[in-house]
């Protein structure tokens, strides 16, 4: 999916990344990051929002939640993370990030929130009456008052499967007045996901429905006398997308694949951010019609659509094989490529898709140096 445009807008990487599998400083199955590349990627969408005045939280899923990188892109301008589910926010925290929202996709357990509020998340989302009613508990007991956003949904919304769930847009008019009685916690604005897609002719990004329903939610929580501060609008937000938000009234994004250059925009557009992630691994073994490639990091909407392979850095630039499609009964071991050209076993193989580096047990290395021509490992994180 995103071969080709790093191939041209960052092609130092994919030596790199070759280079470092071939001497055997980096192990197959190795996402290998850009660490320069993503601080001027995080400096740039921080000044665009500044400009725009949109507060953004960086989220690393994407990225693996390596608290090494996200310290890297809170110096580069984005201070605080969003944590889409307990165990990100607990990671990040420990290392000394700080947390600007909470519960985004993920709700913590009932008995997680004595633990998350020390944290002093600056919002915490919550899906349902119950869950407001929970964090109220535990911020009483800690004497405090948390702000929370609403995730809210409507008939007709864009929802990805297995990512339902909110407060209905026709209840919330009857529900308020409880939320408004919880004393520990104080609703502060409202959140859905995802707000941008791209359009059918995969040409461009629009809003979905569910910003409509934020504004429509919005409008009913002002009328009961609650200042809403927060419209949260994530998914592909990018130095592209932040005007939009602007002009739609929304006053939070959550960039993730930005930070690398790879929203689904990046794919078929040059926007500012460039690219900087590759997927390193090598060619295992092979049949008659297949070269077989070490797998543990692929991920099944990546629309992986190659890869590049060779020993040499440089000749490897011009041998792309085409990738065969994942079955649906397909367990990560091995990827698969057609056979093509003077390939051999112990070969690089890389690749650039769409990915969440956390649902794999692929390894991520962190290089600095690479545009220099000096590239240096400063830190390889070992998962399995």
């Amino acid at each position: 999916m995103f071969l080709e445009v790093t191939k041209r807008r960052n092609p130092a990487l994919i030596k790199t990344g070759a280079q470092l599998h071939q001497e055997g400083i980096i192990p197959p199955n190795t996402y290998v990051i850009d660490m320069d590349v993503v601080g001027n990627n995080t400096r740039a969408l921080s000044n665009r929002a500044k400009a725009h005045d949109i507060e953004l939280f960086f989220m690393t899923k994407q990225l693996g939640r390596l608290p090494h990188l996200a310290r890297w892109i809170a110096e580069n301008g984005i201070e605080k993370a969003v944590a889409v589910e307990w165990d990100e926010a607990k990671t990040l925290h420990d290392a000394g990030v700080s947390i600007g929202n909470v519960g985004h996709l993920v709700q913590p357990g009932k008995h997680q929130w004595k633990e998350i509020l020390p944290m002093q998340p600056s919002l915490i989302t919550v899906f349902s009456l119950e869950r407001a009613k929970q964090v109220s508990v535990a911020a009483e007991k800690l004497g405090m008052v948390q702000p929370i956003l609403l995730r809210v949904i409507d008939v007709g919304d864009d929802l990805y499967p297995g990512q339902e769930g909110g407060f209905y847009l026709g209840e919330l008019e009857g529900i308020l007045p409880q939320l408004i009685s919880l004393s520990g916690v104080r609703m502060e604005g409202v959140t859905s996901f995802p707000s941008l897609r791209m359009n059918v002719a995969g040409t461009g990004v629009e809003f979905t429905p569910n910003v409509r329903t934020l504004l429509a939610a919005k409008k009913q929580m002002e009328a009961h006398g609650i200042e809403v501060r927060h419209v949260n609008a994530p998914s592909a937000t990018s130095s592209h997308t932040i005007p939009m938000l602007k002009e739609a009234r929304v006053t939070q994004g959550e960039p993730g694949h930005a930070l690398t250059g790879t929203t689904p925009l990046h794919a078929v557009r040059d926007l500012e951010e460039r690219p900087a992630m590759i997927y390193v691994t090598e060619v295992s073994h092979e049949d008659d019609e297949h070269h077989y490639v070490i797998g543990g990091g692929f991920y099944a909407r990546g629309n992986t659509s190659g890869a590049l392979v060779g020993n040499d850095p440089q000749k490897l630039m011009n041998r792309e094989l085409i990738a065969k499609p994942q079955e649906p009964d397909y367990i990560d071991y091995y990827g698969s490529l057609y056979k093509n050209g003077d390939v051999h076993v112990g070969d690089t193989a890389i690749y650039a898709f769409r990915t969440q580096i956390f649902v794999t047990r692929a390894h991520v290395a962190l290089v600095r140096g690479i545009q220099d021509g000096k590239p240096e490992l400063v830190h390889l994180q070992r998962r399995g």
